[in-house]
């Protein structure tokens, strides 16, 4: 897509502001408009430096001049930041080098382990995830929730504080109306005299119901009271979907206007489309639209209402041998990691590396079953099933024999290291295992044969942490899968949604002021069609939708 501003993103662009609020709703351009500000501004602080040099040279004065100044892009999702980027690429041009795209823990992170050693704050020998500190033995690290206030706390210090005022000059926020309390603080200890852009939609906020301290009018009239704070709002114009058929649709969808000619027209021109589940889970239906959708050579992100539903949904797909990306399970791919490690640490030769206790961590990651135990996991603490434990004692047998420096050798034990998972007789979260075993064979190739072990450990510990704190992202696919709340910031060509019966979203009723919400992002997110894959009986939030698309799309067949 090539950008051409419209006259509200020329305003954005072009405005000095020391904070600017841009609103606008979902496909409007914000992101690649904020890109093309920092641009401007980037090369406004050059000229302004060229200018100094230029007149101090005419003065005869020799002076070291202020190092050139970074945009800081801070966005939720790790995918997120990766499709910025790819946004930004022919926006930003010769500065994308300084542009510096992180997610709000991952930023935190790289502040910790920058600083922290040198300013009273001793390093973590890990990011201790959800997973790993309920698994008994833990090691000792930082929690993921606590990263933010101890960023924050580093920020605080004046010596900190002077290296990110001198490197920043802008500072850009996506979906900043989701912010919670302690973010929005972080967030504005950041190189405080910098410029701000914060990027918002109210239509989009879709985690108050499950993330604290979220206010999205709140955290618009804290910007708005910030000193010269200026508000832009853009167009409602799509550069997602330009005959704006989806959008239209899905702002009568959050307004429950189900009756409204957008939503008639969508289904009328099959750009909106239902099909019902016949029998079982609505898997067949995803995998065979998915199918359809890659024939047709068309990107497809798959939405499911939570977690669970999306690791089994991801194992259906892996199954169809359908390759595809899971969004939103950064803890699963960074404890594959560590485990995928400990089998390479014990092969070799290292007898007391702790393979039982990662292997659980893992699987307690995949399976994510709130704070209890998955049983797979506790059979492995413990040596309780007895076919695990013969298929386990196979699995270091052929460790054992993979012992060796050798290119070959370590290619074979990439090999037994990679269907580790499958072999002991799990299913659920095998994706997840086979993406990070693609990357650990890859440090194996770059840091294995003549150099040490100890190589071998600093990288993948590294490329764990950097998951953990949503620095690091799977190979893009063509074919995406997550749940509901991972999908803003994304799009594709074809999305589909799979309903399932009995989903819970809350205590709210007719007409879900906050619920609806849901039904606006998830059908902005498709630059061509959308499907809903529906159960016999939809949850309330989602039925009139389904009842209007059904109607309308019989109407146009008959």
């Amino acid at each position: 897509m090539i950008y051409k501003p419209n006259d509200a993103q020329r305003s954005v662009i072009s405005s000095r502001a020391p904070a600017l609020v841009v609103l606008g709703g979902a496909g409007t351009g914000k992101t690649v408009t904020a890109v093309a500000a920092a641009r401007e501004h980037l090369n406004a602080a050059d000229a302004q430096v060229l200018d100094m040099r230029q007149k101090l040279v005419k003065q005869g004065v020799r002076s070291s001049m202020p190092a050139r100044t970074q945009a800081l892009f801070l966005s939720f999702s790790r995918t997120a930041v990766s499709q910025i980027m790819d946004r930004a690429a022919g926006v930003i041009g010769r500065l994308g080098p300084r542009l510096e795209v992180a997610t709000f823990h991952g930023f935190a992170w790289r502040i910790i382990t920058g600083f922290g050693a040198h300013h009273g704050f001793p390093p973590p020998q890990t990011v201790l995830s959800s997973a790993n500190s309920r698994v008994p033995g833990a090691p000792p690290g930082l929690a993921y929730d606590d990263l933010i206030p101890s960023a924050s706390d580093l920020l605080r210090l004046p010596a900190v504080a002077a290296h990110y005022a001198q490197r920043y000059s802008i500072v850009i926020c996506d979906e900043f109306q989701d912010t919670s309390s302690t973010e929005w603080t972080f967030l504005q200890l950041i190189a405080p005299s910098a410029r701000r852009i914060f990027l918002g939609d109210m239509h989009q906020s879709i985690y108050g119901g499950f993330k604290p301290g979220v206010s999205p009018a709140a955290r618009i009239d804290a910007a708005m009271a910030l000193p010269g704070a200026r508000k832009i709002q853009l167009p409602a114009a799509s550069y997602r979907d330009p005959s704006g058929v989806l959008p239209a649709a899905a702002e009568a969808a959050r307004a429950r206007c189900f009756t409204a000619p957008a939503i008639t027209e969508a289904a009328r021109t099959d750009r909106l489309r239902v099909t019902p589940v016949l029998r079982g889970t609505g898997h067949d239906e995803v995998v065979e639209l998915v199918r359809q959708a890659r024939r047709a050579k068309d990107t497809v992100s798959v939405f499911t209402h939570g977690i669970a539903a999306t690791t089994t949904l991801s194992d259906a797909l892996t199954e169809a041998e359908l390759p595809h990306e899971q969004i939103g399970f950064g803890e699963a791919h960074g404890e594959a990691l560590a485990a995928q490690l400990s089998l390479i640490q014990f092969a070799l030769g290292d007898d007391s590396a702790p393979v039982r206790r990662t292997l659980a961590v893992f699987v307690t990651a995949a399976l994510r079953r709130g704070r209890q135990l998955p049983p797979l996991a506790q059979q492995m603490l413990h040596g309780t099933n007895p076919i695990l434990e013969r298929r386990l004692r196979g699995l270091l047998d052929d460790l054992r024999a993979a012992r060796t420096d050798s290119e070959a050798g370590l290619g074979q034990l990439a090999d037994v290291v990679s269907g580790a998972y499958a072999r002991i007789g799990a299913s659920r979260g095998r994706e997840a295992w086979q993406q990070a075993a693609a990357r650990t064979r890859s440090t194996l190739r770059l840091f294995g044969g003549e150099q040490s072990i100890a190589a071998v450990t600093a990288e993948l510990l590294r490329l764990r942490d950097d998951s953990l704190v949503g620095s690091l992202s799977p190979r893009q696919r063509p074919v995406q899968v997550m749940n509901l709340h991972q999908t803003k910031g994304r799009e594709a060509d074809t999305t589909i949604l799979l309903l399932g019966p009995d989903e819970f979203y809350g205590y709210e009723q007719e007409p879900f002021p906050d619920g609806s919400r849901l039904l606006y992002v998830v059908l902005t997110r498709a630059r061509r069609t959308a499907h809903l894959i529906v159960p016999g009986r939809p949850h309330p939030l989602w039925s009139p939708l389904v009842a209007a698309v059904s109607t309308a799309a019989s109407q146009t067949v008959g």
